[in-house]
């Protein structure tokens, strides 16, 4: 088949015509690098290789739009690259390979990324921050493996202590009011934490206010 046009039409892309009608969009770069010109014939296999490379093209420039704007996992960034118009699954896979190659998508780092913002950022238990995580279609590996360094007790206890000083003091005036209490734990219980974690913070948290009044006397 002949190439009967092949213009420039906005930015770096350029409109291919063949002679049975069929019309390719291709970048400057790939056009430069086929050395592609009007008059020029091209074979079956020749039009089916220009099409993967622009669909490649195409997804590895979306992806670095995406990226630019935030992290994405794997299965996030493929869902979208294939959620576009004229994906090809083939073309979304060696853009994304590609991104994995230079580093710029990475599971584990995305991971860790997440941990922070949930655990350190919203102050979510484990099994929150762990849930929020996979939501963003990371591994379950990825998610215990960036949480690992969270999942200790002291360190659980002291986010418990301070949480219930700042956020929930307020209800805790009284340790008898049953009802403020289990308003509170089942505040903290939604945020990731366990029922044993809290009964132990509340028990912290009660210590910590008798001091308190103590000290004021």
């Amino acid at each position: 088949m002949e190439i009967l046009e092949l213009t420039q039409e906005k930015g770096k892309l350029f409109r291919l015509l063949l002679d049975d009608g069929q019309q390719l969009w291709l970048h400057a770069d790939l056009v430069a690098e086929e050395g592609l010109c009007r008059g020029d014939t091209l074979d079956a296999e020749q039009i089916a290789a220009l099409k993967y490379k622009a669909a490649e093209h195409r997804a590895f420039e979306y992806a670095l739009y995406l990226l630019e704007r935030r992290a994405y996992s794997f299965r996030e960034l493929w869902e979208k690259l294939m959620g576009a118009k004229n994906a090809q699954e083939d073309a979304v896979s060696a853009a994304l390979e590609r991104l994995i190659r230079i580093g710029l998508l990475d599971d584990a780092r995305y991971a860790q990324q997440l941990a922070r913002h949930y655990v350190e950022g919203k102050r979510f238990g484990i099994r929150r921050a762990a849930f929020e995580m996979k939501r963003h279609g990371l591994s379950q590996n990825d998610v215990d493996d960036a949480l690992a360094e969270y999942d200790d007790p002291e360190r659980i206890s002291a986010m418990l202590l301070e949480l219930l000083q700042k956020k929930y003091a307020k209800y805790l005036a009284d340790p008898d009011d049953r009802r403020a209490i289990e308003k509170v734990t089942a505040a903290l219980v939604r945020r990731g934490f366990t029922f044993q974690q809290v009964r132990f913070a509340l028990e912290d948290y009660y210590a910590w206010a008798e001091e308190q009044q103590d000290a004021d006397l």
